[in-house]
């Protein structure tokens, strides 16, 4: 046990690798056999989605025949719901634990470990709960009441209604996710780009009857695929299991109903169809879609707790697996640009979303906001130009509570003309019309996510650098080279860390980057930090080689608990979680391989004369390495042979050498998207006193010039 929770997240800086916090198994194993080495060549977009459909298909094709062999619906025994601490808690550690209490200390506080959103103007959170229902059937409850099948909640469920999926449709429920919810009504409006949501829910990777779901996200820079059951959580209990006033109340007014009667009036208001939900639901009272999408979703990462708060132009990439980039409102340059090349293509090209800031005040219409909510994320809908008035069409995921300013439902700009022409009809129904230049004024924030088709290819490499806490440029670059000019959009991205909520550790990272024509000084284009896990930049490059300078910053946070800890206080009393949740890093971090430098194949100058291949390129998974801590004996126990877990034997204690004070290991990866062509990626790695000093500083930065010109003496006195 002391082997499997010592610092294995930790690393010496002579000596970086990818952190894992499980022992070595066959899983990990098995993504470096299939791993490329050297450089990196491009794929079509498209090639990882159809993989992931596929892999979903076969999925439910084996358990539909296994559960008709049974004579059984299917029941998830990796996501079941009845086990609520599993599928609402992330992992946590507690601040001090006492190793001789038996029982947790009342007293002691619990770390929270889900990571909320920030900008570069402040602490955001994307992840306002919807108030509670005024309907004089809904029950307010912090958790889920119990978990039920579609078919013994709906009257007569459908996963879509016939027309398909509707932006109106949706309506976020207890979780505060509306950066998910959305994202997701982005996805609803088809004009150029249509069936989009029907792109994460393929018809073939569902059986209603059998109550199986398959759908794929996309994640790191790949697809992947999540089966689910039938059961979701309900408000209210069972009429027999509820102990509190609502039942004696119940009893009293209606004591004059047969016993068995007054149970199945209790279901039908309180446990039937889409309003008898705890989480996402559906407008229309037998649609199933948004609920289980938001669970697969919420299984994926884990649980529920992991999709708490996040930035909805993330959450547009999850489904879509386009590049979001963030747009501050103040920095807008160009106005009418922005509306031109932006904004009037939405659902065409790109995809957009919206966020407004916190404000301090409880009651948002008294500071003259109109209806818009404080710390909440919306989508774009649409964008047009209607008179001379520029006009965009925004929904609320909370499914009410509108724009109530110019040209909103019922005000005087509404002629029967606007009304014919913009095809609207008053409701309240979350979805509301408000002028762009008000758009501006409301929303601190929005994410303009690219969409791409199949003209587009796309290259990547992960590695593991080491962050300094200078956060000075890196020793380590990344080069491409690309065979024709074209138009790019580059990424530069840590690991989606809601993917293993409670092991983050207690660093926390913002990336930047420079691209440069490979040996030259001058850099062509920034990039910066969009969100949390991304940083991007979109240009046009000619033919030739490049190098892509990283500039990551990392912040500690001593009152989040450190992986070690989480490890400790998990092991057993969690330990199906730990396993779970420490498999997913693992497997995550194994990208991170770090190659010899004797290995490497320079590739890149071929790759500026060679045509584009049609061979298939292998899987853009990166190798794991070996991830021994270096304060730490072999590990004794953890998975066999087959993969399966076996019993964690403690270990003799290691033998302790002293770490760095500063110790933030990152893995990082390179994207190159080309349109009609590909890029080739190499990892480089070089020397610090290789390295000109001037040549790691930004141009704007305060101590450029003074470097500079300390350089430029001592090359006068050497030449001299």
């Amino acid at each position: 046990m002391q082997a499997l929770h010592r610092s294995k997240y930790c690393t010496s800086v002579d000596n970086v690798t990818a952190p894992s916090v499980l022992p070595k198994n066959i899983y990990v194993q098995k993504v470096g056999e299939n791993a490329p080495k050297g450089a990196v060549t491009g794929r079509c977009v498209t090639e990882s989605y159809e993989q992931a459909v596929a892999e979903c298909e076969s999925k439910v094709r084996q358990i539909v025949a296994e559960c008709k062999r049974m004579n059984i619906k299917y029941t998830d025994p990796h996501f079941d719901l009845d086990d609520q601490d599993y599928c609402l808690n992330s992992l946590t550690a507690t601040a001090d634990p006492d190793p001789n209490a038996s029982e947790p200390d009342d007293q002691t506080v619990t770390y929270d470990v889900t990571q909320k959103a920030t900008s570069t103007g402040g602490p955001i959170y994307w992840g306002n709960v919807q108030p509670a229902s005024s309907d004089q059937n809904s029950v307010a409850a912090d958790v889920p009441a119990c978990a039920r099948r579609v078919g013994w909640i709906f009257d007569e469920p459908q996963f879509f209604r016939p027309k398909g999926a509707n932006v109106k449709a949706m309506r976020q429920g207890a979780e505060g996710d509306c950066w998910f919810i959305s994202s997701l009504g982005s996805l609803c409006v088809d004009e150029e780009v249509p069936h989009l949501i029907e792109k994460i829910c393929p018809a073939t990777c569902r059986d209603e009857k059998v109550g199986v779901y398959g759908f794929v996200f996309s994640r790191d820079g790949e697809w992947i695929s999540e089966i689910i059951d039938d059961k979701l959580y309900l408000k209210a209990p069972d009429y027999d299991d509820c102990s509190d006033d609502r039942r004696s109340v119940w009893d009293s007014s209606h004591s004059r109903l047969a016993p068995e009667v007054s149970r199945k009036l209790w279901r039908r208001t309180f446990q039937s169809n889409s309003d008898a939900l705890f989480y996402a639901s559906c407008a229309h009272p037998q649609e199933t879609w948004v609920p289980l999408i938001e669970k697969a979703f919420a299984k994926a990462h884990g649980d529920f707790n992991a999709i708490d708060g996040g930035w909805p132009g993330e959450g547009v990439e999850d489904l879509t697996g386009g590049i979001t980039q963030e747009i501050v409102s103040d920095d807008i340059y160009d106005k009418d640009l922005m509306w031109t090349e932006g904004l009037l293509q939405v659902n065409k090209h790109f995809l957009f979303g919206a966020g407004t800031r916190e404000y301090g005040h409880p009651d948002p219409s008294e500071l003259g906001r109109q209806g818009i909510e404080d710390g909440h994320a919306y989508s774009v809908l649409r964008a047009v130009e209607y008179e001379g008035v520029r006009l965009l069409m925004v929904k609320n995921p909370w499914g009410e509570t509108e724009w109530n300013g110019k040209w909103s439902d019922g005000s005087k700009e509404w002629t029967p003309d606007a009304i014919k022409k913009l095809d609207y009809k008053f409701g309240n129904d979350g979805i509301f019309w408000m002028p762009f230049d008000d758009f501006l004024e409301r929303f601190v924030q929005f994410w303009r996510t690219r969409l791409f088709s199949h003209e587009w290819l796309v290259s990547q490499h992960w590695t593991t650098v080491q962050v300094p806490w200078s956060g000075d440029y890196n020793d380590t670059s990344f080069e491409f080279a690309i065979a024709e000019s074209t138009h790019t959009v580059i990424v530069l991205s840590q690991l989606d860390s809601r993917y293993f909520m409670g092991l983050s550790g207690q660093y926390a990272f913002t990336m930047a980057f420079r691209v440069h024509r490979s040996d030259e000084t001058e850099y062509i284009v920034r990039g910066y930090s969009s969100g949390d896990r991304s940083a991007v930049a979109e240009v046009a490059l000619e033919k030739g080689k490049y190098e892509v300078k990283l500039q990551i910053q990392g912040f500690r946070d001593s009152t989040l608990p450190k992986v070690e800890d989480v490890v400790k206080q998990n092991w057993l009393s969690r330990r199906d979680k730990l396993i779970r949740i420490g498999m997913s890093y693992d497997l995550a971090h194994a990208k991170g391989q770090i190659e010899d430098a004797d290995k490497k194949a320079d590739n890149l100058s071929a790759a500026v004369a060679a045509p584009i291949s049609n061979d298939p390129p292998p899987t853009a998974q990166q190798a794991p390495i070996t991830v021994q801590s270096v304060d730490s004996e072999p590990l004794g126990g953890g998975y066999d042979a087959a993969g399966d877990p076996a019993s964690i034997a403690p270990a003799d204690p290691p033998v302790e050498k002293p770490l760095e004070p500063w110790n933030a290991p990152l893995v990082v990866g390179l994207r190159v998207f080309c349109h009609n062509t590909s890029a080739v990626i190499n990892v480089k790695t070089v020397k610090p006193d290789t390295v000109e000093t001037k040549g790691r500083l930004d141009i704007d930065d305060a101590e450029k010039d003074a470097v500079a010109h300390a350089e430029s003496v001592e090359k006068k006195v050497q030449k001299a």
